[in-house]
């Protein structure tokens, strides 16, 4: 058993010592969850490694390879569907080479579709990061992954 599991154990009291509060505090401090890290997780506290990778796989936030250097959610709910958001998540696609993946090969992005982010007026949204950009148009991916680029 690893000794980063034994202190994250350590750490939470026993009421926190739930598989998701768990799996929560591992995301928080490395970005990820690595099967590694579930194998651990799941002998620790005594939970089957399925469950636990159920888990990780129901919910969005849990990711289990390593993130971008930027993180780039594009807002999927209604209006920002109607007014282009699959045009502008394609232009990402293609821009970043992602075949498959949500991380561009050389790290810098991750892409995510999310659904609403509370800002139909401003459609479409994306979040580069945690600003929120808005109105956006499918042209305009380039310059802003220039201006990323830039930055990095």
């Amino acid at each position: 058993m690893s000794e980063y599991i034994d202190q994250l154990w350590d750490q939470l009291s026993e009421k926190e010592r739930k598989a998701v509060n768990l799996l929560n505090k591992i995301q928080a401090e490395n970005g990820f969850i690595s099967r590694d890290l579930l194998t651990e997780l799941s002998e620790r506290i005594g939970i089957p490694e399925s469950q636990l990778h159920g888990l990780v796989s129901f919910f969005d936030s849990f990711r289990t390879k390593p993130a971008g250097k930027h993180r780039i959610r594009i807002c999927y709910g209604t209006a920002c569907y109607a007014r282009g958001a699959p045009l502008i998540y394609d232009r990402f696609t293609e821009e970043l080479k992602l075949d498959g993946s949500d991380t561009s090969p050389d790290g810098l992005v991750t892409l995510e579709q999310v659904y609403c982010v509370g800002a139909c007026s401003q459609a479409p949204v994306i979040i580069q990061d945690e600003e929120i950009k808005n109105k956006i148009k499918s042209y305009q991916v380039p310059l802003l992954l220039g201006d990323l680029r830039k930055k990095s």
